[in-house]
């Protein structure tokens, strides 16, 4: 019998066709917003980037409940302040691309990197956005969930750092006192790390704030005010949380005057 010879190709050549089977464009949502107030959403994506392994080093867990949070938080906002913060969720998943890295430690395979860029490059349109339209002051606030110490939120700055004109203007009390945002959850029922009021801002060095922070705060002169909110799993599990937050970073923007009392 005369059998046919059996052609190998390369895997590379077999998953081309996939590498890049997504539009940058669509692997984000971005909704421009009219407040001072900027939430961004690293990683609770799932959608698809390519048939490729997934990434060897560094987390690749979803945050789970992280973009619903932060998504329920700017409608409430809407409800109370009649103004709605800015938006940019990645929908890709963690564990290709991780936004919160700088690009070089992001993704192990070059593909990814028209997401990564998407990501990124709207989040800095929308901050020139907000310093231009809000030239006082302006917010970032980049939402996590971690599971380490379930029962904590942490607020990571690297120690006030990326907070730099905020604390300028306000005060350490403005991130840490009875005002700020984690002062306004904790006096409703939640634990956060730093405690509110204390003595020093040092941060708990594993969430004391990754690349978007230090990309995109104060202390950069295209920068704005940034922070790193870490939700520990219980407390994205309490159905109060949406509301709790909304009124938290209301009462937070009133008392530093980025929306009128």
């Amino acid at each position: 019998m005369h059998r046919r010879p059996f052609i190998t190709l390369p895997i590379a050549a077999l998953i081309a066709p996939l590498a890049a089977a997504y539009e940058p464009s669509a692997v984000i949502d971005a909704t421009p917003g009219t407040l001072p107030l900027l939430l961004t959403v690293p990683h609770d994506g799932a959608d698809f980037l390519g048939l490729f392994p997934h990434r060897s080093k560094g987390a690749t867990v979803r945050d789970a409940g992280t973009r619903d949070l932060a998504e329920r938080v700017a409608s409430l906002l809407q409800q109370r302040l009649g103004h709605r913060p800015y938006l940019v969720i990645a929908k890709f998943s963690r564990k290709h691309l991780d936004a919160n890295r700088e690009a070089a430690d992001a993704m192990e395979f070059a593909e990814m990197l028209p997401a990564y860029r998407a990501y990124h490059d709207q989040i800095a349109a929308y901050i020139a956005q907000l310093r231009n339209t809000f030239p006082s002051g302006a917010l970032l606030i980049d939402v996590h969930g971690q599971s380490g110490e379930p029962d904590t939120t942490f607020l990571g700055t690297r120690s006030g750092l990326t907070v730099k004109n905020l604390v300028s203007r306000s005060g350490p009390a403005a991130v840490l006192g009875p005002d700020s945002i984690i002062g306004q959850l904790a006096r409703r029922g939640y634990r956060v790390n730093p405690a509110p009021d204390a003595d020093s801002p040092r941060e708990d060095p594993r969430y004391q704030g990754g690349y978007t922070v230090l990309a995109y705060g104060s202390h950069r002169p295209e920068g704005i005010d940034s922070m790193q909110l870490e939700f520990g799993r219980q407390h994205r599990s309490n159905a109060r949380l949406p509301e709790d937050l909304a009124d938290a970073m209301a009462h937070f923007m009133r008392a530093n005057g980025l929306v009128a009392r």
